[in-house]
């Protein structure tokens, strides 16, 4: 179990943080400590289309 743990953690810290099919928008505090906000890809691009000002 210790060697799947360790594999996971070594794959995150690459190049992108986030899992497959999920993508980096910034930076969240959570425990005190910043950590990659990571959000799935379809829902991001709506995100950033949905702020409109009425």
């Amino acid at each position: 179990m210790k060697a799947m743990a360790t594999s996971s953690k070594g794959k995150a810290s690459e190049k992108d943080p986030c899992w497959k099919g999920y993508e980096q928008i910034g930076m969240k505090d959570k425990d005190g400590k910043q950590v990659p906000n990571c959000v799935p890809e379809a829902k991001s691009s709506d995100k950033a289309g949905s702020k409109k000002k009425s």
